[in-house]
This record gives C-alpha cells, sequence and structure tokens, in this order.
C-alpha cells in the first residue's frame, strides 16, 4: 500500500483523465487507502502556511472528483470534504489575522464554555501553524457559548514535579 504521503503527491499530479482509474483503485483500496489519504490531506492541512493552503484547496478538489461519495466507504466520511472545507476557510482566518511577522514563539489553543462545569482545554507548546490548524480544526463545531482562543505565550514560568 502506498503512504500517506505517496497518496497525496499522486493525487496532487494526477490530471482529469486520470481520475477514473484513481476513483477504481480508492474503490479497490477501501477504507484504509482512503484514510491514509486523509490523514495526508490532514498533515498537508497542518503545515501550511499561505503559500500552501491554495494547495491543500486544489488537493481538497480534486479529492472530491475521484472520490465524490467517501460516506459510502464509511459512515463517519459523509461530510469529509464539507468539513475540509471548513478547515481551511478557518486556517485562513488564522493565517489572516495574524501576520507573519507576529506568529515566532509558542502558541496555544484554549476552549471553555463558561455555562458549564466541564473543563477547560487547553493544547499548549504549539508552533503557530500546529495552533491555527488546532484553531481551524476545533472552530467548525463550536456550540452556543463556547469560545476558543488562538494565543502566544509571551511570558512562561514552567514547573516539573519530582
Amino acid at each position: 500500500m502506498n503512504s500517506k504521503h505517496e497518496l497525496v503527491e499522486q493525487l496532487a499530479a494526477a490530471e482529469p483523465g486520470s481520475y477514473a482509474a484513481l476513483r477504481e483503485e480508492y474503490k479497490q483500496g477501501g477504507y484504509s487507502m482512503f484514510n491514509e489519504l486523509l490523514e495526508g490531506l490532514r498533515d498537508e492541512l497542518m503545515a501550511a502556511d499561505e503559500s500552501g493552503i491554495g494547495r491543500v484547496k486544489e488537493l481538497v478538489g480534486k479529492g472530491r472528483e475521484i472520490v465524490p461519495d467517501p460516506g459510502a466507504i464509511s459512515p463517519a466520511w459523509e461530510r469529509v470534504w464539507e468539513d475540509y472545507d471548513r478547515y481551511i476557510f478557518h486556517k485562513s482566518e488564522a493565517l489572516t489575522a495574524v501576520t507573519p511577522e507576529n506568529r515566532d514563539g509558542e502558541w496555544q489553543i484554549v476552549m471553555d464554555n463558561p455555562f458549564t462545569n466541564e473543563g477547560i482545554a487547553c493544547y499548549p507548546a504549539l508552533s503557530f501553524v500546529e495552533a491555527a490548524y488546532l484553531f481551524a480544526y476545533f472552530r467548525k463545531d463550536l456550540k452556543k457559548n463556547e469560545y476558543i482562543r488562538l494565543q502566544k505565550i509571551a511570558n512562561l514560568l514552567m514547573v516539573q514535579g519530582d
């Protein structure tokens, strides 16, 4: 089986004339092959900045053409292409909000709903592109009264127990 990186590169190189053959390959490869592709697309999106977000958008478009009904492979993937569209939109939102010269250092994602007694979720020690990906990932499913914060760590004091 091809690795997720190889599947992404195969998708990137695909021309419309080869879509039917690739469609058949994904039908034969089933769940495991399509899952590898989705993991590769996730990695591409996670690493993408402004210069790479267009490539991810193109890859998702090609994937949608080649595997038009991913829900037939697994019901969990019924809306996977729409999910990727939203991830791309929200990561682009984060990339636009924070200029490249302000992206260095450590970042974190904080999520909470102050009207529930559930704990606050925090994802620390991230690079900006990683934090922007998690912002996009969690942003798409925010519920009423929940919030998500993409924030840069300005000062940090960290102590670890023995």
